[in-house]
């Protein structure tokens, strides 16, 4: 494994990172063991969760697989704060009070003194970013989060909190968690330029846009019973007759280049410029051990021209921004 700094923070971490939102609802307790015990094996030391992942269950899963013979030391540790969690107003969000409620929750559930990063899991319009750093602040110096982090940010947003955080000496973002892959390149307009500019790593999202680029669908008004997209609205969303196209076309190259199409879509997003890392999501062992080769493929220039002709640079096929109100 070729570990990667990852932004200001001089953490070296693999270009793989296991994403366990799968953990708990498809994947059972003991696949999602199988998983964390392959991936550990695999030199891939970073796992990224969040507290809303099937209802908490997630970070029971990751809590309990990571506690017995000292895993937890191995990996590095992320959750996330945001989505609501509970009935109440107050339950959700990005203020004071949530972050901090949530950040105790998670930490129960992950059976864990310390998060190594903590992100907020989409921006909150209705809460200054002095509130929210402001907890941040807090925690890190209880010692309950190290690092800190954004996901789904847009660039302005970002640079503010990384200015707030200079007036008041509070902790700054260390890395921005986008959606990225090759049906949605919007964040190479504004985002992967402004990580870049102040050091930021990059750290993405469905590189598999969501099964597309693995092929898993033929028909986007017709979705398998067992698919993500027939989960929520906004999953199905993402699932357009264009990208479906742009797959088929990606899987002929990748035939040619003799891996599958998910591998060569995962190695072109961990091979563009300024990405530290991609999150991938199996369901199963199966899943995960297939994407391990990406790590090995390396895209020519003829490759990078091919996949530009499906979808031009900074452009999108497919909206993974969709559950975020500000990209255009």
């Amino acid at each position: 494994m070729k570990y990667r700094r990852l932004g200001r923070s001089g953490l070296r971490i693999s270009p793989l990172v296991l994403g366990t939102m799968n953990f708990g609802n498809p994947t059972d307790k003991g696949e999602a063991f199988r998983i964390i015990d392959a991936a550990i094996e695999a030199g891939i030391n970073l796992v990224d969760c969040a507290d809303v992942y099937a209802d908490g269950e997630s970070e029971r899963i990751l809590g309990e697989a990571l506690t017995p013979n000292r895993k937890r030391k191995e990996v590095f540790l992320t959750s996330k704060v945001f989505w609501r969690t509970g009935t109440g107003p107050n339950d959700q969000g990005n203020s004071k009070h949530h972050i901090m409620e949530s950040c105790d929750a998670s930490l129960k559930r992950l059976r864990t003194d310390y998060l190594d990063i903590y992100f907020l899991h989409r921006t909150d319009f209705d809460v200054h970013q002095e509130e929210s750093l402001e907890a941040f602040d807090i925690l890190v110096k209880q010692g309950k989060v190290r690092y800190i982090a954004c996901s789904t940010h847009p660039a302005w947003r970002t640079v503010e909190a990384l200015w707030i955080s200079d007036r008041y000496h509070y902790p700054k973002f260390i890395c921005e968690q986008p959606p990225y892959n090759l049906l949605d390149r919007r964040i190479e307009n504004e985002i992967i330029p402004m990580c870049c500019t102040y050091d930021l790593g990059i750290i993405t999202w469905s590189p598999l846009a969501q099964g597309v680029l693995a092929c898993r669908y033929e028909d986007a008004t017709n979705l398998p019973k067992d698919s993500r997209g027939t989960l929520k609205e906004a999953y199905a969303e993402r699932i357009t007759q264009r990208g479906i196209e742009v797959s088929l076309e990606l899987s002929k190259r990748a035939t040619e280049k003799g891996c599958t199409p998910a591998q060569f879509a995962v190695a072109w997003v961990i091979g563009q410029p300024g990405i530290t890392g991609a999150i991938i999501g199996p369901r199963d062992l199966e899943q995960f051990e297939s994407l391990l080769p990406a790590l090995d493929i390396t895209l020519d220039q003829a490759d990078l021209e091919f996949c530009d002709a499906l979808v031009s640079p900074g452009t999108y096929v497919s909206n993974h921004f969709n559950t975020s109100n500000w990209m255009r």
